[in-house]
């Protein structure tokens, strides 16, 4: 047998003869648009971007007992990097009935990711195509081993005999007879193989450009989804988070499926039949969202994705679609880091606004504090002031008013108490911080801190002097002229970390829970206290029995401008998922509708409320563990139901970093803003909410 190489950036040319086995493998440039019969032509491609997720492809290429080839490639762009997609060709050899064993593997910084493996013989009448890609959904798959000589093998995860393909197991044995014959522009978009500069010209997909403006599609059972009515231009897409293919922020990321294939999507009886992968990775939160888009042609495996790293320059005319043509759809904007140094800091405030600019908060595991403000146009971040808390911790409670950033502080008082301090440090024209009034009790510093035209607001428990009767939740209103502090019984004994306010009220989620024989008796509710005084009211309150007492009731709350949204967890079903609801309250007549629901496995995430605009509702999915793959994850989803409800749009995907605090909604912009633990702020337009 003859392995013939042909990879358009390889310049040189070698022969490597085994002659104690018969055979030679040659190294070449041929790019010969017609081979000649009897060759296996391995057809390389990807799903995700060169070389951001994968940097290097190794092949091998054995036959019983002798190594032919074994070659990394350095993947992307540049002058020494291999485009892809590439070929890589077989010829026969004198006894057409050796099978052959080929290795394709997918490393990022020498760690292996994906691995396909496919044992099969050369046909000595006609060139046939054996496609090898490098996909996403096989991430994982690659289980390195000792190869005997000190170094490194690899075997699938599928075992002995099998292979990963689209995140399947299947048989690793493949008939060259039933192969698809050779044809150059099945590879390349149409076009003919690249040249030596290592590029040619034809269709590829602009994966970002043709996805965005897609349908989250939630499938069914069967994990087949709904087929859109333009059935020509049908593409789907998986949003992930940090992997596949990302736009310049990082924030929106997808992984392409080729259509009418086995390694992407096909039609059955009028729908979308999707990898079974897909539907286990989207239980355990790998993967976001199933997007359907039909604003391109259908892509399929003879249209690779485009990409600095692709070996497809696309034409004028020839199918690339830019973000200028596609469908407008707005998407978070990065403005802003405000912790530059390569991640030993972290924003550990909430993101705050005066009538100009943006302010948080940098920690770096030390006092001080830095109070930071960030321009909104230029993203400059300057220090404008710092504070010293008495213990360093992840997340400060703080709020901006008057000028100056408000913050709690607590210090110990023995063993059974602490002393909770409120502090106020100027923003505009530097200074130290001052202290305006002490709490004798415990201040929940990973709660909200409100603020209006007077006062500031925050829940406390442990308050002394309140008497047998008080409730241990307390809000908490501090008059910033006079420092005075003012306890308002909540009535509950558990409290919703995070609270809201109008130009009328405060309004405060708590919970009061009664043992059962089998469970928690708990009565959540939500309390209404006005800013003017008076009396508490209750807006809504419901009774539930739940036996795990971390899940059940009110867990957030938000103010959209005309109406409080409050996320609703029901209690756990027998199978521990939790129904997570989203609810508009009117605190008029205590009525509630429902928004939007999901079904959350504790076991692998859970939602949270970022913020209420205008009638639309910003979610956060946050994924703490990823049972598919063995290994821990960290990944967030920032999701949008639009005012007109229905199922929710993914405005950002994130891995290993998250959205912290809540949305800020400031006066000088109609379009919202967040921040991320990284320190990264984000404008999220005022379309992208419709």
């Amino acid at each position: 047998m003859a392995v013939i190489v042909a990879f358009p950036r390889l310049r040189a040319r070698a022969i490597v003869s085994l002659a104690s086995v018969a055979v030679s493998a040659a190294v070449a440039c041929s790019q010969d648009a017609n081979p000649s019969p009897g060759q296996l032509v391995v057809v390389l491609d990807t799903d995700v971007a060169l070389p951001d997720q994968i940097d290097t492809i190794e092949l091998i290429v054995s036959v019983p007992g002798t190594t032919l080839l074994d070659t990394p490639l350095m993947v992307g762009s540049g002058t020494d990097a291999q485009p892809i997609p590439a070929t890589l060709t077989l010829v026969a050899g004198p006894d057409p009935t050796v099978p052959a064993t080929i290795q394709v593997i997918g490393l990022k910084n020498g760690v292996a990711r994906t691995l396909r493996q496919v044992v099969t013989t050369v046909p000595t009448d006609h060139s046939a195509m054996l496609r090898m890609p490098v996909q996403w959904l096989c991430d994982g798959t690659a289980n390195p081993v000792a190869d005997g000589d000190g170094g490194v093998a690899y075997q699938s995860t599928c075992g002995p005999g099998a292979t990963c393909q689209a995140g399947s197991c299947v048989a690793a044995s493949v008939q060259s007879s039933n192969l698809r014959t050779y044809q150059p522009e099945l590879v390349f978009g149409g076009g003919a193989p690249p040249t030596a500069t290592g590029q040619t010209t034809g269709t590829c997909f602009d994966t970002i450009s043709c996805l965005l403006s897609g349908a989250v599609e939630v499938p069914d059972d069967q994990c087949t989804a709904d087929m859109p009515a333009d059935t020509a231009n049908v593409n789907v897409g998986l949003r992930v988070a940090g992997d596949g293919i990302c736009d310049t922020t990082g924030a929106t990321c997808f992984v392409p499926l080729d259509g009418a294939s086995v390694e992407g999507w096909t039609e059955q009886n009028g729908r979308i039949a999707l990898p079974p992968a897909v539907c286990t990775k989207l239980r355990t939160g790998l993967i976001a969202g199933v997007v359907v888009s039909t604003s391109c042609p259908t892509k399929t495996d003879a249209v690779p994705p485009c990409g600095s790293w692709s070996s497809v320059a696309p034409a004028v005319d020839a199918g690339f679609v830019s973000m200028s043509d596609a469908a407008a759809v707005a998407t978070p904007e990065l403005i802003a880091v405000t912790t530059p140094d390569g991640g030993t800091s972290t924003a550990c405030c909430p993101l705050l606004a005066d009538s100009n600019r943006l302010y948080s908060c940098v920690c770096r595991g030390t006092s001080p504090v830095q109070v930071v403000s960030i321009d909104p146009t230029s993203g400059v971040t300057t220090e404008v002031g710092t504070f010293s808390p008495r213990a360093t911790r992840v997340h400060y409670a703080a709020a901006m008013a008057g000028g100056d950033v408000w913050w709690i502080d607590r210090a110990s008082i023995g063993d059974a108490a602490t002393v909770g301090q409120v502090f106020g440090t100027p923003a505009l024209d530097g200074g130290s911080a001052a202290l305006l009034a002490t709490v004798n009790g415990d201040i929940y510093d990973n709660a909200d801190l409100l603020a209006d035209s007077t006062s500031l607001y925050a829940l406390a428990d442990n308050v002394s002097g309140l008497g047998a009767l008080a409730a241990p939740v307390q809000l908490i209103r501090v008059t910033r002229a006079t420092g005075a502090v003012t306890p308002l019984d909540t009535g509950g004994a558990l409290a919703m970390m995070q609270f809201t306010e109008d130009a009328e009220a405060v309004y405060v989620g708590v919970d009061t829970d009664a043992p059962l024989d089998a469970g928690i008796e708990r009565i959540s509710r939500i309390v209404r206290f006005p800013i003017s005084g008076g009396p508490s009211t209750i807006v809504v309150q419901t009774t539930l029995t739940t036996s795990d007492a971390s899940h059940g009731g009110f867990i957030g709350l938000q103010y959209d401008g005309a109406a409080l949204i409050a996320l609703f967890e029901a209690p756990p079903a027998a199978d521990g998922t939790v129904d997570t609801q989203v609810l508009r309250l009117d605190p008029a007549d205590a009525g509630s509708s429902l928004v939007y629901d999901e079904t959350v496995d504790p076991t692998f995430g859970r939602l949270r409320l970022l913020g209420a605009v205008s009638g639309a509702v910003v979610l956060v999915r946050d994924t703490t563990a990823n049972a598919d793959a063995g290994n821990a994850s960290s990944e967030s989803v920032v999701l949008v139901v639009p005012p007109s409800g229905g199922a929710p749009r993914i405005a950002a995907t994130f891995a290993q970093d998250t959205p912290v605090f809540e949305l800020q909604t400031p006066t000088f912009s109609p379009d919202s803003f967040w921040i991320n633990a990284s320190g990264r702020v984000f404008r999220l337009p005022a379309g992208a909410l419709q």
